[in-house]
């Protein structure tokens, strides 16, 4: 089975997702536990659901925008703007 960009892009999202909502359930029995009020745990609820919702749609955006196609990209551009920096320095100092 070939394993697509999509497809880790997909995953990543995914395991985010069950990693954010394990710790609210986490959070949730151990404050209920506690015997706090309800009003304060459900402000930290909604805390959560809107961090990650802003999470979720900087994932989106980034994947529709195309930072998830060529993920080797960035890393030889810097090696050859790297290179060019060394050959203006050595041809300034000649």
């Amino acid at each position: 089975m070939r394993i697509s960009k999509n497809l880790v892009a997909l995953l990543t999202l995914f395991i985010f997702i069950f990693v954010v909502g394990t710790v609210i359930a986490v959070r949730t029995v151990a404050y209920l536990e506690a015997g706090f009020e309800l009003k304060g745990f459900l402000v930290e609820v909604i805390t959560y659901v809107i961090a990650l919702t802003g999470w979720f749609f900087l994932f989106i955006y980034s994947y529709l925008k195309g930072d998830f196609k060529d993920i080797e990209a960035p890393k030889y551009d810097i090696l050859e703007l790297e290179e060019k920096i060394q050959e203006a320095e050595k041809g300034g100092k000649k």
